[in-house]
């Protein structure tokens, strides 16, 4: 089992465990509670609304029908693994050809 340590400021030595929160903004771990990040400097929405809190950032996204770009990963990848596809086996142009032969054909026959 794996045990953690930290130096207790009033003890003057190590305690076993994890050491508590910083309250300092500065102490720099802030990136590591997705809370603090919004807290530390909350930013306002395009209609104005204060988002200082994960939660408040979740209901506007949803509120005004916006998302975040990790929301799109799985389709990145999917058009990732297409272009590769295209790139390495080909691509359908005999079909194609055919598909534009048939429009143009339909549509010489429809001037007529």
């Amino acid at each position: 089992m794996r045990r953690t340590y930290h130096y207790d400021e009033q003890t003057k030595q190590m305690v076993e465990g994890p050491s508590p929160r910083k309250t300092d903004s500065n102490s720099g771990d802030g990136w590591r509670f997705s809370d603090r990040l919004y807290s530390g400097s909350p930013f306002v929405g395009a209609d104005g609304t204060v988002i200082d809190s994960k939660r408040k950032h979740r209901d506007y996204m949803r509120r005004n029908g916006l998302t975040t770009a990790d929301d799109f990963t799985k389709t990145w990848d999917g058009a990732r693994s297409e272009r590769d596809k295209f790139y390495t086996e080909g691509t359908d142009r005999r079909e194609r050809k055919e598909q534009v032969a048939r429009a143009m054909e339909e549509s010489t026959r429809r001037t007529k």
